[in-house]
């Protein structure tokens, strides 16, 4: 059976059909409704006003790669600027090619790149040293929690380095939903009563943060870097086996 025609150009034939809606569409077609989407999101939501200079937390991975590339081609839509943030946790065998992945990025895209790590922000330790200290403490599972909390930092540090009004980070619909079956399986009635929203507005003299990609699907964040023929790095973190947050994906699907 021959694949339907898109069923908004009415010209190509449809290349996949989209999992909310049913809509089939081609390739072209859909990453300019993802792109639209995105923009629908950051202008209801008010998260990004004219003038903002916006850091993008750069990993190298499928998110954050089709963040920044969504961004950039509607930065003169919204009035912002862009600048490329990439945090160095350390971690031997995978951080590397990651930060190389998004060197090209910045390169091919001409956005300005600044890579700030762990080990000059936090008096010398990295993930890898951190994951030692714990190692048969019975606490090797928590290296991913102190990552995060680490990485959230040394975030905020290097936006604040490029002079950023706002952090950007490339969560997706799937890790929004992990986030709150986590919190209730630990019981975390704080984090659940907060919610889900678009972002922070920047308490306690942090900057404000957003997640523009907050209701993509990780299938269609897939689909886009295809269709975009984007390049990023998509290996696991070699933590990542022992993170609670696993658990709680095994669970959704």
């Amino acid at each position: 059976m021959p694949a339907p025609t898109c069923a908004s150009c009415h010209a190509a034939r449809a290349a996949l059909r989209r999992p909310r809606s049913g809509q089939a569409l081609c390739g072209t077609c859909f990453c300019a409704a993802f792109e639209a989407e995105v923009l629908h999101t950051v202008l209801a939501g008010r998260l990004l006003p004219p003038g903002a200079v916006v850091a993008v937390g750069a990993s190298g991975g499928k998110d954050s790669t089709v963040l920044a590339h969504v961004l950039r081609e509607l930065a003169p839509r919204l009035g912002v600027s862009l600048r490329l943030v990439a945090v160095d946790e350390g971690i031997g065998g995978y951080r590397d090619a990651a930060l190389a992945a998004v060197q090209r990025q910045a390169a091919r895209w001409e956005l300005p790149l600044t890579i700030v790590a762990y080990a000059d922000l936090f008096g010398g330790w990295t993930m890898d040293a951190v994951a030692r200290s714990t190692a048969g403490s019975g606490r090797s599972r928590a290296c991913c929690t102190f990552c995060g909390v680490l990485r959230r930092r040394a975030l905020e540090e290097g936006a604040r380095l490029v002079g950023a009004t706002h952090i950007v980070t490339g969560h997706n619909a799937d890790d929004m939903a992990e986030t709150v079956l986590m919190n209730f399986l630990r019981g975390d009635t704080g984090r659940l009563a907060r919610g889900g929203g678009l972002g922070s507005p920047g308490e306690g003299g942090a900057l404000p943060r957003c997640r523009p990609l907050q209701f993509a699907s990780q299938k269609e964040v897939v689909l886009y870097a295809h269709f975009r023929r984007l390049d990023y790095f998509s290996e696991e973190c070699v933590y990542a086996p022992e993170a609670f947050r696993g658990y709680a994906r095994d669970l959704l699907k």
